[in-house]
Parts: structure tokens; C-alpha cells; sequence
């Protein structure tokens, strides 16, 4: 006995496509170019590799902090609170600190800590000319006025 329907299905053969034409219908109208986005609409995301800077400072106080980054972050912490190396300049600096004068801070630039391991401002190569800057920035965030992290340097 034969079962119905148990053979392979037949497949429609597909139809034909209609032949591509390159005429817009005229009661289709063309699309209108995009302008492009204004400005002041962009939007950047947040960078972690270069955060906005949270203070502005002055030509010497910037100065002062690149000096910091050049030469003394890299034992005194990126920050200035310190590391295993140097101890926290922000503690340091403190009226009750171990440097609590900026004539004194400028005395310890210059002449270096020889018996804990710090070298004189002349012996890293830093300039006598930017020790106020240095001292300004280091207070300023000693005392709680300057935030961490680069700031930005005023205009004029």
C-alpha cells in the first residue's frame, strides 16, 4: 500500500523579479541631505587618560606644578601625598609639619636631604627661578585649596 503525501514536497518556483529601473516615480520626492550637527550640540565623553583640569591657576603656580610632576612625583607620589620613597608633602607643609615656611621649604631645595635621600633642586636640574611656583602649588594643596591632578594655567 502506497502513503500518501510521504514523498518528497515540491517547492514553488520563485517569481521572477520585476526589472530594476534607475527612474524615480516623480510623486517620490529626494531626500534632503543632513545637516550636520552644531557644535555646540557635541557632546564629548568623559576621558579617563586626560581628566578636565578642576583648578585654574596662574603662569607661576603652573609652572610650579610642572616642575612637581617633573621632578619630584616621582618619589613624593603623583599627588604629593607621598610614597615609599618620599614622605607627603601636603603633611609636610602644614603649619605643624616638618617645613611649615616657605623659607625653609626653599632651604630643603637647596641644600637637599642628604642623610634621607633627597637630592638638591641643583642636582635634579630643577631651577632656583621656579621654587616660589613650586612652593604656591605645593601649599595651595597643602591647605586644601588646590584639588589633586593638573590644573589649568589663567590666560593673561
Amino acid at each position: 500500500m502506497a502513503a500518501i503525501g510521504c514523498g518528497p514536497a515540491k517547492q514553488a518556483a520563485p517569481e521572477p523579479e520585476p526589472a530594476a529601473s534607475n527612474q524615480v516615480p516623480p510623486s517620490t520626492p529626494a531626500p534632503a541631505p543632513t545637516p550636520p550637527p552644531a557644535a555646540t550640540s557635541v557632546v564629548q565623553a568623559a576621558d579617563p587618560y586626560h581628566p578636565a583640569p578642576h583648578d585654574t591657576v596662574d603662569a607661576v603656580v603652573y609652572d610650579g606644578w610642572k616642575q612637581y610632576f617633573l621632578q619630584c612625583s616621582r618619589c613624593h607620589g603623583e599627588d604629593a601625598n607621598g610614597s615609599s620613597f618620599g614622605p607627603s608633602l601636603l603633611i609636610a607643609l602644614k603649619p605643624d609639619g616638618s617645613v611649615p615656611t616657605q623659607d625653609e621649604f626653599v632651604n630643603v631645595l637647596i641644600h637637599g636631604r642628604r642623610d634621607k635621600g633627597m637630592p638638591s633642586a641643583a642636582t635634579m636640574g630643577l631651577d632656583e627661578s621656579f621654587l616660589p611656583g613650586l612652593y604656591q602649588y605645593l601649599k595651595g594643596r597643602s591647605d586644601g585649596v588646590l584639588r589633586a591632578g593638573r590644573p589649568a594655567r589663567r590666560s593673561g
